[in-house]
């Protein structure tokens, strides 16, 4: 039942991905909710117990082979949305690690077995066994039954996606391009097999386990049985943690994990997975027509299968370790890789969740908003108190006149935007970091407020160049067929690093210089005093608008008491924004007012004098030179 790549198209792949994200969000959110000691162990263990029990291959009429899946009963004891988690985990393991279904289909096969089936097993269970006893026999007769009703409803599922696609996709002389069989075949094929052998395995695991828990815990059935007789109501010290039960289902775990070999003893694959190299093989071909109502398959591998079925390559590809030569051993290794692969992202999960949980016990809801807001405005300021700091310092570029750094990294500036070859922007690049090492500027601090964001808006323009700008193509993507160009490919390098380097250039003259000699030596030049008046205005006013900001939410947080629901958070951060812009327009008319008083016309003045010495004079013909020669190279 794992749908290999290439059995689908791109355009059923994508349609089924869309259909599970909206339960995978939704199971995140409810076991995000119901977060407990209790319940990610479990997760743990019935997802590690699905991917234990489908490798144990059951020979199925045609020659096929089949597998239980342990959907009903993880839906029975997790109840439906963590069941879903459990058992899509299992499916990313097995695709990514062991080849076992496509990375394509993911979302396919998590829909038929992990979102519909264990649906379909919870909602038989309910209706089966509505106000029975937690010990009554009906709950194990109905747990039978809803096993055996969500296996077969995603084998029915699997088999209406395969039969589909001769229908929808194929070329022009009707030849199918991805699974080759109809509705009339891939129905009857895959049903036969779960209608009996696999669907009685998932009958038998469902109703075994849950008899096993009504003598070991009935606790880990209660939370899928709200309306059974509250006298088996077990005790509050049992349903807290179930620790002791959950060791005793992973030793039974570790058992079936030693008999995993036997899973190998069933020869031939499973209807709807056959790999490229069967449609050449003779005696695979008639495998493929024995288990399909006697029909040959295509001659050719359908094009579509053969450029998908290469996608991905599982580094443990079909529970055969490369280095180990027994099968048997390999495919027992296979699964003890998997259980552990399992336990980590059920570790690394539950403790995301606790982070987020604890965050939400000690943060009401009604506050996030607000010292999210704080948070932010004293991040500015500290930024600023840095750059003030930085500027002050006894760094290269710190020592030198405001003048002679303005004109020579804005001399590099031109050079860089100028620059018409990729290794002449290196160098420049190269440069800017050497400034920044010799003005003891750091580079996690360039990383942090310049690299990363120029990359990310930066980058996000660029990337469409990739494809658009016509050229040569060098690289095709598997699924889209986009071609990456390489003239459109430069088009972004040059892009990115021309951002970056100025950027970067930008950022070390506002570092290592103070603001006021910034303006003063914009002065210098004959840049017009409303210019100056309006970035020397602009710089201040917006630090004072976040002081008022700050002092804003600050009293308003200490006037909040309990947790306000979603309008009333809505209408608080309408008003506060009202109420920041009314003191902002309050605030600008009052420093105009302050300004004309003075007599302020733009002219900026400093205690100290600015003095070119014959050091800066020099520093400011090197970074001068250092431009001119970028200039000529990089024409």
């Amino acid at each position: 039942m794992h749908i290999p790549d290439g059995y689908l198209s791109p355009a059923t792949c994508a349609t089924l991905y869309a259909v599970a994200a909206p339960f995978w969000y939704v199971a995140l959110k409810r076991v995000k909710r119901a977060l407990n000691t209790r319940l990610v162990p479990l997760i743990s263990v019935f997802a590690a117990f699905s991917f234990v029990v489908m490798m144990f291959n059951l020979p199925l009429p045609g020659g096929t082979t089949g597998h239980a899946v342990g959907m009903g009963i993880a839906a029975i004891v997790l109840g439906p949305w963590a069941s879903i988690l459990a058992i899509s985990i299992a499916l990313f393991i097995q695709a990514i690690f062991f080849g076992d279904g496509g990375i394509t289909a993911i979302g396919a096969n998590c829909v038929n077995m992990g979102i519909v089936g264990p649906l379909v097993a919870y909602g038989v269970y309910r209706l089966l066994g509505a106000k029975a006893g937690l010990t009554s026999k009906r709950r194990v007769f109905a747990a039978a039954l809803g096993g055996y009703a969500g296996i077969n409803a995603a084998a029915l599922l699997a088999a209406v996606e395969f039969g589909i696609q001769p229908l929808l996709f194929h070329d022009a002389t009707g030849t199918p391009l991805y699974a080759p069989y109809p509705l009339s075949i891939s129905v009857p094929a895959m049903m036969i097999g779960h209608l009996t052998f696999a669907g009685l395995a998932e009958l038998v695991i469902t109703a075994g386990v849950v008899a096993y828990l009504q003598r070991a815990d009935t606790g880990m059935l209660r939370l899928t049985a709200p309306d059974a007789p509250l006298t088996e109501r077990p005790d509050e010290a049992t349903t807290a943690i179930a620790w002791p039960t959950t060791r005793k289902l992973w030793l039974g775990l570790a058992t079936l994990l030693i008999l995993t070999p036997l899973g190998i003893l069933a020869v031939g694959s499973a209807w709807g997975e056959w790999t490229a190299n069967d449609f050449a093989d003779v005696s695979a071909r008639q495998q493929m027509a024995a288990a399909s109502g006697n029909r040959m398959p295509p001659t050719h591998v359908p094009q579509g299968f053969e450029r998908l079925s290469s996608l991905w390559t599982a580094p443990l590809s079909r529970y055969a370790p490369p280095l180990i030569r027994s099968a048997s051993f390999g495919y027992l290794v296979s699964a003890a890789v998997g259980v552990g692969l399992i336990i980590v992202c059920c570790v690394i999960f539950n403790w995301v969740l606790s982070r987020g949980r604890r965050g939400a016990w000690h943060t009401p809801r009604s506050r996030r908003f607000v010292e999210r807001t704080v948070a932010g405005l004293l991040s500015a300021a500290e930024h600023s108190l840095y750059a003030e700091h930085t500027a002050r310092g006894s760094g290269f570029l710190q020592q030198l006149d405001p003048r002679a750094k303005l004109c020579g990294l804005l001399g590099l500036i031109v050079a860089v935007a100028t620059a018409h070859r990729i290794w002449v922007l290196i160098a420049l690049f190269v440069v800017a970091l050497v400034l920044a090492l010799m003005s003891r500027v750091s580079i996690l601090a360039l990383m942090s407020r310049v690299w990363i964001g120029v990359l990310t808006f930066t980058g996000a323009i660029a990337l469409p160049a990739i494809f658009l700008t016509p050229g040569n193509p060098i690289y095709r993507l598997p699924l889209l067929g986009w071609a990456v160009t390489a003239q459109g490919l430069q088009s972004a390098i040059f892009l990115l690093l021309r951002a970056e380097i100025a950027a970067t250039l930008s950022l070390l003259l506002i570092l290592c210089t103070p603001w006021v000699q910034v303006l003063k030596s914009l002065r210098f030049f004959h840049v017009p005093a409303v210019c100056v008046v309006l970035l020397g205005m602009t710089y201040r006013y917006i630090f004072l608008l976040l002081q008022t900001a700050h002092d804003m939410f600050e009293a308003r947080r200490g006037r909040l008491v309990g947790q306000l629901d979603g309008p009333e958070r809505r209408r608080l951060a309408a008003g506060s924004a009202g109420v920041l812009l009314g003191r902002s327009v309050q605030l600008a008319n009052d420093v105009h007012l302050a300004m004309r008083a003075r007599g302020y016309v733009g002219e900026i003045y400093i205690l100290e004098n600015l003095r070119m010495g014959s050091a800066d004079w020099v520093h400011l013909s090197a970074l001068l030179g250092i431009a001119a020669v970028a200039l000529w190279l990089g024409r």
